[in-house]
């Protein structure tokens, strides 16, 4: 962390060099222009407003260079000051930032974002106005004094601290944070890693973040403020509820699992030099020593037991824990879902004797459809010899490839023959089948007969 703090610091001792000054800044005409007073707007209104845009953009530059929202007059003079010229035009362009909410007060910032109502309806109706009244009077009996203190009046920029809460939520969506309970040292070193930003300024993202309802924060009592102790990132889509009692004793147990860790380490790396010594006081024949060594050691392993039992514990109450959140998101899942489908029989009316009436009443429908369909198959007796026996055989001499050409004429010739028989051509036809069963004489007779 202290690497970190140290680059962040160089960086904001070299701006001279490195601040992307404008183009402008080289041309000493248009400087000298910029640098002067404002005349009145009246004179030339374009020219003022161009000035006037061309500091607001070079003040939120400089903060953002700098990687902090909070700044004042006297800074600004000092680090704008071009070829041994101070800019005169500072006071009209922080008064216009003032206007347009562009720029605060530290102090209104501070009250804004940590006091409740009562404290801001005491500060804008008693505080406030007292300290206009003693302001004009300490400015009556001490016009140095109180330029003085305008120059070192600080303010907040507060598109830059929105830009860099921006980012720093963006962080806080990532691992470790999201959906945890972290100590606020390990927040400042993350975020003093990856972005070029003070810790001042760290702070105020997190209290803007906390005031937002977008993360939680835990004080702890200092020697002279309330100073930040943890930080809570809640998961996606989950409300803000604080930090509780619970989080703070999982935060314990967490930093007595570390602290537990890092002891077996040590633990575990005086065992192996013990381990050698012992080695190297025996290649000398100085047993006595090595003796003393393995007696240290032996009381080592048992440190070591032991603290790797609690750490063991101690995990094992932090898995119980995990899972009866987990239980506890599961039956939330299922009161819910028992009450929508609760909801939703309730609002169609379904109940058991009703299910039973409709599935009876299809039951019926289905049984008197079939005998419908019965009823109609048996009116027309003729339908099964609509598939003609010929036409069969001819589908099936196609299938086997026999000749279908000869087939086909031979029931084209039989079925002539039948169209063209009479009732009585087919009588005679019959009692000729029955010749082959008389005697020659019965069949003499029965030819003259029919002559």
């Amino acid at each position: 962390m202290m690497n970190v703090c140290g680059r962040n610091e160089k960086a904001a001792n070299k701006f001279e060099d490195n601040f992307p000054y404008p183009a402008c800044w080289q041309d000493n005409m248009r400087m000298e222009f910029l640098l002067s007073a404002f005349r009145e707007r009246t004179v030339n209104p374009e020219s003022f407003d161009a000035k006037l845009q061309f500091w607001t953009h070079q003040i939120q530059d400089y903060c953002e260079y700098k990687g902090d929202a909070n700044f004042n007059k006297e800074e600004l003079k000092i680090r704008f000051t071009r070829n041994g010229r101070v800019p005169a035009c500072l006071d009209t362009v922080l008064s216009n930032m003032l206007q347009l909410k562009i720029i605060c007060a530290s102090e209104d910032y501070k009250l804004n974002i940590n006091s409740n109502w009562t404290e801001w309806a005491l500060h804008n109706f008693v505080k406030g106005p007292f300290l206009w009244v003693y302001r004009l009077l300490k400015f009556w009996l001490n016009a140095n004094e109180m330029i003085a203190d305008a120059h070192r009046t600080e303010y907040v920029h507060m598109d830059v601290l929105t830009k860099f809460c921006m980012q720093v939520y963006e962080l806080l969506q990532k691992s470790p944070f999201k959906g945890t309970v972290q100590p606020y040292e390990v927040f400042i070193e993350e975020v003093l890693r990856v972005m070029t930003i003070s810790e001042s300024c760290i702070k105020m993202c997190a209290q803007k973040l906390h005031y937002e309802h977008k993360i939680s924060l835990s004080y702890k009592l200092g020697d002279s403020e309330n100073r930040i102790q943890l930080i809570k990132v809640p998961v996606e889509n989950e409300p803000v509820t604080g930090i509780n009692e619970n989080d703070i004793v999982i935060h314990k147990m967490k930093a007595v699992r570390m602290n537990l860790m890092e002891q077996l380490r040590d633990i575990e790396v005086k065992i192996e030099e013990i381990n050698l010594n012992i080695h190297q006081y025996l290649k000398e024949n100085k047993r006595q020593m090595a003796k003393l060594l393995l007696q240290k050691k032996h009381l080592l392993e048992n440190s070591h037991k032991k603290q790797s039992s609690a750490l063991l514990n101690i995990e094992t109450l932090l898995l119980n824990i995990e899972e009866a959140k987990q239980n506890d998101i599961i039956l939330d899942a299922y009161k819910s879902g028992s009450k929508a489908l609760q909801n939703i029989f309730d609002t169609l009316n379904l109940n058991n004797d009703l299910v039973r009436d409709i599935v009876a009443d299809v039951n019926e429908t289905i049984e008197t459809h079939k005998e419908i369909g019965d009823i109609l198959a048996d009116t027309n007796p003729n339908v099964s010899n609509s598939y003609d026996d010929n036409n069969l055989e001819r589908e099936l001499a196609e299938i086997t490839g026999e000749n279908v050409e000869t087939e086909t004429k031979i029931d084209n010739t039989i079925a002539y023959q039948k169209s063209m028989l009479t009732d009585e051509q087919l009588m005679n036809m019959l009692e000729e089948l029955e010749v082959e069963q008389k005697s020659i004489g019965e069949t003499e007779r029965s030819q003259s007969l029919k002559s």
